[in-house]
Parts: structure tokens; C-alpha cells; sequence
């Protein structure tokens, strides 16, 4: 039941961001039959096109926005709204109730990811092109794993602040102010500590320069801490909720 409660309130966000991504790789992949090669680059490789339009475009930004929103929710919403007293009078614990909407959320970026997965290869192939559904693959699992940072992330903040629109300033904010952090102090010498790097595979030795495709070993470390720092942010939810007098 919890699951579905969790579904319902966040259905909304999910469809409506899947719609907007989905549209955007379908205009960009169509619009390739007039837009490529580009005039200025007639040597650009088909993959490096879609590398910069679609791993590493608007849509990156997009697809953070969508996943730190997808973490909203919770307790403090509901305590705005006076459903909390229901919902924490049902026979479960707080963790139960933080559980299943931290796991919706999780599914749901990752779902999201795999929407360029579903149509970049299929669309490139009815205009002419060719873009391997592998990378797709690898693009999604990076996407993902670093969703799941974004998703933690809008989590804590809707444990934090008891006002929604709080919560979802906070949220638009972070990307912003994160991505500032990191390129105006010492941490834009690791590339790796940049999760908008790590997204895309920018700067990282996984992408290879010329054909913008993954071809090195995969960033399993990278990704093992974009793990952990999802980990430690969903349970510093948890300290919060569980602390909190409602």
C-alpha cells in the first residue's frame, strides 16, 4: 500500500519529466537530418552529435532538475497539508514510511534514464545513422547511479525544511550552486568530483575524445562513491525525519 501512496503523489512529476525528456530526444535525433553533419564541424563523428546534444546538452540539466524534485515528498509535506497525523498513525515505523518512497523515487530516475536508451538508437536508424545501443546502455548507468545523488539529495531537503516551497527552492538550488562549487574552487582539478563529469564522462579517461563514445575501462570507483554519497544522504533523511516532533 505504501508503495502505491508513494506512486500516486509523485506520478505527476514522473510522467510529466518523462514526456519532456522523451520529446527532446526525438526533436534532436530528427532534427539531425537537416542539423548534420554541422557546418562548422563536417568532420564531427554521428556519435560526437549526439554525445553533445544528448549526454552532455540541455537535457543534462533537465534530467538533474527532474531527479532532485523526484526526492520531495515525505512527512514535512504532508504535516503542511495535516495528513501527517494519518499517515503516522498507520501501523509502521518512520523508516518503513521513508523506505518505499526513497525506493519509488530511485526507480523512477532510473527509468528516466533509460528513455535515450528506448529512442536514440531507434530514431538514428530511420534517419540514416547509426548510434550504437551500447553506449546507450553505459550513458543510462551513468545517468542513473548519479541521478540517485540528485534524487538523495531532494530527499534530505524535504526532510530538512517544513515548508514545500522550502524544499524545492532548495532543490532547484543545489545543481546550481553545486556545479559553481566545483568549477570556481581546487575541486575542478579532480574530474572526478564533479557529478555533472561523471554524468556525461567528460574530462574522465572513459570517453574517448574523438568519437565521444565510452571505450575505457568503466568508472566503477566513481560510481561506488556517487553510492555512497546517495547512502549518506538518505540516511541523514532518516536522523532528520526520525528526530522530528510532527
Amino acid at each position: 500500500m505504501l508503495w502505491y501512496k508513494f506512486w500516486l503523489e509523485s506520478r505527476v512529476r514522473f510522467l510529466a519529466s518523462g514526456v519532456v525528456l522523451a520529446a527532446y530526444c526525438v526533436s534532436f535525433v530528427q532534427q539531425a537530418r537537416y542539423n548534420f553533419p554541422p557546418v562548422m564541424e563536417p568532420a564531427l563523428p554521428y556519435s560526437g552529435y549526439v554525445w553533445r546534444g544528448i549526454y552532455n546538452g540541455i537535457d543534462t540539466l533537465v534530467f538533474v532538475i527532474v531527479a532532485v524534485m523526484l526526492g520531495l515528498g515525505g512527512l514535512q509535506r504532508e504535516r503542511s497539508t495535516g495528513s501527517a497525523g494519518f499517515t503516522l498513525a498507520l501501523p509502521t515505523t518512520r523508516l518503513d514510511l521513508l523506505m518505499p518512497r526513497a525506493a519509488v523515487a530511485l526507480v523512477q530516475v532510473a527509468l528516466l534514464a533509460m528513455i535515450p536508451v528506448v529512442i536514440v538508437p531507434w530514431m538514428s536508424s530511420r534517419i540514416g545513422h547509426v548510434y550504437p545501443i551500447a553506449q546507450s546502455l553505459k550513458f543510462a548507468g551513468l545517468f542513473a547511479i548519479t541521478g540517485a545523488v540528485w534524487v538523495s539529495a531532494g530527499f534530505f531537503w524535504s526532510a530538512v525544511f517544513t515548508g514545500e516551497h522550502t524544499a524545492t527552492i532548495a532543490c532547484i538550488l543545489t545543481p546550481i550552486l553545486y556545479a559553481a562549487t566545483v568549477n570556481g574552487t581546487a575541486l575542478r582539478q579532480y574530474p572526478s568530483a564533479n557529478i555533472f563529469n561523471v554524468m556525461s564522462g567528460a574530462r574522465l579517461p572513459v570517453l574517448d575524445r574523438t568519437t565521444s563514445l565510452l571505450v575505457g575501462p568503466f568508472p566503477w570507483t566513481t560510481m561506488l562513491a556517487m553510492t555512497l554519497v546517495a547512502a549518506a544522504l538518505l540516511c541523514a533523511a532518516v536522523v532528520v525525519t526520525s528526530r522530528e516532533d510532527f
